[in-house]
């Protein structure tokens, strides 16, 4: 696991597989990478294809409350996405 600073945003187009549209702003060089990554190796990036009000997409807040991103993602094997129920900031993993 690393902080990879990585906003992957909701424009999906070319990853449509591999993620949906419900994130936050927009990609940045690392959510390009990030995304890449996913493709090539598989992965469904979990916190973009669940619905969520916009209280419960941020993972990361500025200091002013000005600012709010989706920084940190829970990937799994596109075969199993299924599995895959809900996925929030703050919840617990098991």
């Amino acid at each position: 696991m690393r902080d990879l600073n990585v906003k992957v945003g909701i424009d999906d187009t070319g990853y449509e597989d591999f993620m949906g549209r419900h994130e936050l702003g927009e990609r940045n060089k690392n959510g390009k990478r990030f995304a890449n990554l996913c493709a090539f190796n598989k992965l469904v990036i979990g916190g973009t294809i669940f619905p969520h009000k916009l209280i419960h997409k941020a993972t990361w807040i500025s200091s002013n409350h000005t600012t709010e991103n989706q920084l940190y993602h829970i990937c799994v094997k596109k075969n199993s996405e299924g599995q895959c129920k809900k996925c929030e900031p703050g919840e617990e993993l098991t």
